[in-house]
């Protein structure tokens, strides 16, 4: 059996200090521990938004985080929306606008409503899809859903968060340091591995792709924290989320590529959980942060307990799923040079509109002078590693013109591997990749 551990968590208001098993999710401590039954379990991979809850004003999803991480944060599950008194102005607005059908999602959508209105009580139709774009209604009622919220808006009050309790998970599950990271991996790295946000290996977990494994949290190790800019170069903290990247003031002005992948990454939930250290150690190829950072010519640097390296994106992985992180390093961040003048986009190509996971994407980066290219990057994301760089497609653009474009739309053809899958063939994603290049292309060149 697991190893059980203490926390200490603000849970709906009340002060709370239990024990929990290192394995266990979020969503299974609450529903089987605590008995919390509001927050439902459906698909179990963070996609539908059954068990979201609010983890210090912000909606994750419970399956794909371990009760362990709540450690040391403010919790709350639907069954704090409710009095004594009554329900609250949101609640009894769902019930008014008929917008609780089998209730499956209901719990979900509310508390993605409330953290919504928790930041702003003035909301557009369109604020409010997009705060619930990572809750799946079964029933399709987001008409009635859309209107509960907006006929709750003038009655919401914002409730302010209350000061979270010191964490209280021992340092080998929850290390406080870098140094004490490293010492983990070390003495432990046979049993224990790494997690951050959890969106990618808590879902493994639970489809089986991972198993007999423990797990230790990164969120508490300052050293991976945070977006620093001097004279030459932009640091972005492994542990920076998509969230914090999309809002980044830094990222937009200098790297807005990046900032614009971290915005399309996937549901809300996803981007308040997922990381940038853990998209690039996962190695996805649906991931658009590759690309994003390749066109922008960023290293990852890399750290063990007895040295420290920087690999080139392009080079940091190895086959589908694998990369060059050793055994015993970890990923402290990516650094981006400053380069004067540079243009960036990313095209992609999505199952269906909006955020979400890319069958292909295309990422570009170039300078200018003179009206001619003078720097091109090119970079191709959907590929049979997470990123491939198209050199030949960059040279072809480099030579100017509507005839050097022409030629790099013929070129990255042939040039990309993409992957061919049950999502898309590798046909479709050549040709698409070809499309978005002209699309990225003619993006730069107007913008």
């Amino acid at each position: 059996m697991a190893e059980q551990v203490d926390i200490a968590l603000i849970l709906n208001g009340e002060h709370v200090k239990t024990k929990v098993l290192v394995d266990e999710r979020l969503v299974d401590f609450l529903r089987d521990r605590l008995r919390l039954t509001g927050t439902r379990l459906g698909c179990g991979e963070g996609e539908c938004g059954s068990c979201t809850v609010l983890v210090d004003g912000a909606v994750v999803s419970s399956c794909s985080m371990l009760a362990l991480q709540a450690d040391g944060t403010v919790v709350e599950t639907v069954e704090s929306l409710a009095s004594n008194e009554g329900l609250s102005p949101l609640q009894e607005a769902f019930v008014e606008e008929d917008a609780v059908q089998c209730g499956s999602c209901t719990p979900g959508m509310l508390l993605a409503s409330k953290a919504l209105l928790d930041r702003r009580q003035t909301v557009m139709d369109s604020d409010i899809r997009d705060a619930l774009s990572g809750n799946t209604c079964r029933c399709t009622g987001y008409g009635r859903i859309v209107a509960a919220v907006l006929r709750a808006a003038p009655r919401h009050s914002a409730s302010l968060l209350p000061t979270p309790p010191d964490p209280s998970a021992p340092s080998y599950y929850r290390p406080r340091s870098l140094e004490e990271a490293l010492e983990v991996l070390v003495q432990r790295g046979g049993e224990v591995r790494p997690i951050a946000g959890g969106t990618h290996v808590m879902p493994a977990i639970h489809a089986g792709r991972i198993r007999g494994q423990s797990f230790f949290d990164l969120a508490l190790v300052p050293e991976l924290a945070g977006i620093e800019i001097d004279e030459t170069s932009l640091r972005v903290g492994a542990s920076t989320t998509f969230a914090e990247a999309a809002l980044s003031e830094a990222l937009g002005r200098h790297a807005s590529v990046l900032a614009e992948a971290a915005r399309v990454a996937g549901s809300p939930q996803r981007r308040n959980r997922a990381t940038l250290g853990g998209a690039l150690a996962s190695g996805l190829a649906d991931s658009d942060v590759a690309p994003a950072l390749t066109v922008l010519d960023a290293t990852v640097e890399l750290v063990s307990i007895s040295d420290r390296r920087l690999v080139p994106v392009a080079e940091f992985f190895l086959a589908p799923g694998e990369t060059v992180l050793a055994a015993d390093e970890l990923i402290l961040g990516v650094r981006i040079p400053l380069r004067q003048g540079l243009r960036t986009t990313l095209g992609r190509v999505t199952r269906r509109p909006g955020p979400g996971p890319a069958k292909i994407s295309v990422a570009l980066g170039m300078c200018f002078s003179e009206g001619h290219p003078s720097h091109c990057r090119v970079a191709i994301g959907g590929v049979s590693l997470a990123v491939q760089r198209a050199t030949e497609t960059e040279q072809a653009l480099l030579t100017g013109g509507f005839a050097g474009l022409q030629r790099a739309m013929e070129v990255i053809r042939d040039e990309a591997e993409p992957l061919d899958d049950e999502r898309s063939t590798a046909y479709y994603r050549r040709e698409m990749a070809s499309v978005l290049l002209r699309r990225a292309v003619q993006a730069l060149v107007e913008g």
